[in-house]
Parts: structure tokens; sequence; C-alpha cells
């Protein structure tokens, strides 16, 4: 196939967003041309998740949809990511319209698969990939802000995941690895990095032998023109002291953690093979709203785990209540085969499933709405992201005078919204620009999100 049109969809976490973006990269130092529309592409490549029952719905339902531009211009059908790694004979066996699986210690094999030619030699010889960069990256994100992968794979037990199966033990990226990476998207115009991982808090364990994230959030922080540095997928029983004061004293550090509890009741942590127990996270939680001023924290919780009866749900309820995590996120629990969690008694119906995480959901969001109302009056600091309409355009009717301003409509972040996941700030104000930081003042609030009123 001579210079093919490539597309890709990329589905699942941040972490398979990342991988996506890497994809594209090395396409592209073999001379791939991208379209955008699937309908336009002679390969199509799928980035796929597998980590639980709905996201592995997803990927099944993309593919088939996909398989049917078979029958129109597209070529190859390249499936890639974790539903690759996972069901690779599944897939090849059950659906023939795919040409190759391709599992997560192959990607190089992506591009050998597309047909690329580059000087007269198909792309990739598996030799001159050790050329490329780890750090090639085509940008899926918009340009103001990026994901920074820390490591790779998964050491924790927890009994629910299939993690540790798929993507492998945990294996920290050099810390000079990470810098270069992180430089080369300042360059190309990144103002914040979220630094990702399965578990970021163990950044370093196993290349130095001992957890050094705190010399990572340092370095990372001497970078010219980073102006945020956001810490998510960190884990309870890894904080330690070094880290803490780390994130509480470093100026580009946001006072922002994600810090997945999945639950508080006793029983069900050690079921979940989580390493701590509830005074462990109420202790951590104390202490990193004590030396962390100004801290957003953002919390998951899994209902329904097998041995959840009303009584630990109920736990789990009043402990969201008294802590008020700024931002939550909940997830019903799924049964995912070769886990641990898998194999144990007391699984609890969808339907009790449903109407707890509709109870957990209906709690947060009046926490939210009552955190939301407490920062009517404040200043912040937005990150702009949008740019939208005018609003108007006053009059200045003064002979020799400069043109007034314009007012815009515009939506951004503060350090408290993470990507994505969190909610945003809708922004009036003049010559708004995407990628740039304003103060702004809060004048009110509609749902999870703010209103704001530039300030210069």
């Amino acid at each position: 196939m001579k210079n093919p049109k490539v597309a890709l969809i990329s589905l699942g976490c941040t972490k398979n967003l990342v991988d996506s973006e890497k994809i594209l990269g090395r396409l592209a130092q073999w001379g791939a041309s991208f379209c955008q529309e699937p309908e336009a592409a002679d390969v199509l490549i799928i980035n796929t998740c597998g980590f639980v029952k709905a996201a592995k719905e997803e990927s099944v339902e993309t593919i088939l949809q996909m398989a049917r531009l078979k029958d129109a211009r597209l070529k190859k059908l390249i499936v890639t990511g974790c539903l690759a790694e996972r069901y690779q004979e599944e897939l090849t066996r059950d659906i023939p319209e795919i040409d190759h699986v391709v599992g997560l210690e192959n990607f190089n094999q992506v591009a050998e698969f597309s047909g690329l030619k580059k000087g007269g030699k198909t792309c990739p010889e598996r030799s001159e990939w050790n050329g490329c960069q780890e750090d090639s990256r085509i940008r899926l994100t918009p340009r103001h802000y990026s994901y920074l992968k820390v490591s790779e794979g998964c050491n924790n037990p927890c009994s629910y995941c299939s993690i540790p199966s798929i993507r492998g033990p945990f294996k920290s990226r050099s810390m000079e690895e990470v810098l270069g990476e992180a430089r080369g998207l300042v360059s190309s115009g990144t103002k914040e990095i979220n630094l990702i991982a399965q578990d970021s808090t163990l950044y370093g364990i196993d290349l130095y032998g001992r957890k050094r994230l705190h010399e990572l959030l340092q370095r990372l922080s001497e970078v010219d023109d980073l102006r945020w540095i956001r810490l998510l997928y960190t884990h309870p029983a890894h904080f330690y002291p070094a880290l803490i004061k780390e994130v509480a004293s470093n100026e580009k550090v946001v006072k922002y953690l994600d810090l997945p509890t999945q639950h508080i009741n006793d029983k069900i942590l050690s079921r979940m093979g989580r390493g701590v127990n509830r005074g462990d996270i109420e202790g951590l939680i104390k202490r990193l709203r004590e030396e962390v001023s100004g801290l957003f924290l953002r919390s998951t919780v899994i209902v329904g785990f097998p041995g959840e009866g009303e009584e630990e749900f109920q736990e789990l309820l009043d402990f969201l209540e008294e802590t008020a995590f700024e931002r939550l996120g909940a997830f019903t629990y799924s049964r995912e085969e070769g886990t641990t969690a898998a194999g144990l008694g007391g699984h609890v119906s969808e339907k009790i499933k449903k109407k707890r995480l509709g109870e957990v959901m209906s709690l947060q969001q009046g926490l939210a709405f009552r955190e939301n109302a407490r920062r009517v009056g404040k200043e912040i600091e937005v990150l702009v992201e949008e740019v939208g309409a005018t609003l108007a355009v006053a009059q200045n009717k003064r002979a020799g005078a400069s043109p007034a301003p314009t007012l815009q409509l515009g939506y951004g972040r503060s350090y408290g919204d993470a990507p994505e996941v969190d909610g945003n700030v809708k922004l009036e104000g003049s010559n708004l620009m995407t990628g740039e930081f304003r103060r702004a003042l809060v004048t009110t609030w509609e749902g999870y999100n703010l209103v704001a009123r530039c300030l210069d």
C-alpha cells in the first residue's frame, strides 16, 4: 500500500491515550499521513481498553462498527491495547475483519502492519526502532496540557484488578527520560503536566531502591515555562513524608491530589487487598489537609464489592459525608475473570449496585455544590481552554480614544479541576487566549461549574 492514510481511535484511560500518542508519533517518523475520520482512512488503528466489563463492551462495539468500513475504503483494521493483550486469540477468531491484533509489548508492529514505506524499506525494521525517540508523540490533547507517564505496570495486589496481568509488573521510567519528555512537551506549548501511572507514589522504588517521586516533582519544577504539575493516580498505602512536604512547598505542584480510597470499611478494604485500613486512610487525609494549604482531594470508590452489605455501605456513605472530598468518582464493582475477587463469596446484585451508586453520587452532588458556593467571591487563577462567543463590544465615542475591549465568553479550569474528569470555569473577559492563565473573581456557580469574571 503506497502512502496509506492512517486514523486512530483511542479508548479507555489517559495511560492508553499516551500510548496512542506515541504510536502516532512513531508512525509519523516513517512519513505516515493522518486523517481524523475513520471513513477516510486506508488503515484504522483502534487502541482498546479491557479493564472492566463496560470498557470491554465499548471496545468490542467500536471494533464491530469500524469493521463495516472494510466494505468501503478501509484496507486494514489493526487492534491494539489492553483488550488485544488480554483476548488476542478470541478477537482473531471471532472478528475476521481484523487484520492484525497487536499486544502491549509489540506496539512497534502497529507501524509494521500499517504498510508504511520509507526509503524503499517497509516500516519498521525491528533494529531501527531502537533509534526512535520514546518521547516522540503526536498530541491528542489540547496543546496547553499533557499527560506524562512515569511508569508502566503495577505490583499492587488489588483483588478486583486485572491490570497487573495485562500490563505486567511495575516498572519506573528513568528520571532523565521523564524529564526529557517533559521538556519536549513544554517546548511544544504545554503549560500543565499531569503525571500518570498505575501507582505514581511508588515511582523509583524499582530503579533506585527507594521512592523518588518527590525528587521528580522537584526536578520537573525546574523546567522553564511549565506552570502546573498535577499528581494523579496516587495510592494511600504509599505516601511518605518527603512527598507530602514537596507537594506542600513546591509552587508549581498544584494543591490537588488524586487519592483513590476505593472503600473505607476494614473488611472490604482487606478483601480488596488495598494494604490499608480505615485508620490509615483517615490519618493520611488528616495529615494532607493539615500540611497542604488549599488542598483539593479527589477520590474514587467502588460500590457493590463482594461482601458489601447495608452496614458496610452505610459506613462508606457516612465517611464520604464526613470527609467531603472536593472531587469524587464512583463505580460499581465489575467481576473480572482471573481476579481474586471474582472467586469471593457475597456478590451483590446489579440492581443493588446501581442503587448504591446513585446514593453515592447524589450525596457527592450536594457536597460539590456546597464547595462551589463556598468559592463565590474568591479570586482564582484560570487556565483558559476555550474561547467562545463575543458577548459585547463596548462603544467609546471620545475623539482619539483607543478602541474599547471586546468582552468574550470562554471556558477554563482552576487548579482544583483536573482535565476531563472535573468541572470547569465559565469565564468572562477581554482578549482571552487559549493556553493562557488569567486571574478571575468567582461570581456564581452553575451545577458542577464555576462562573468567573477576569480581573486582568
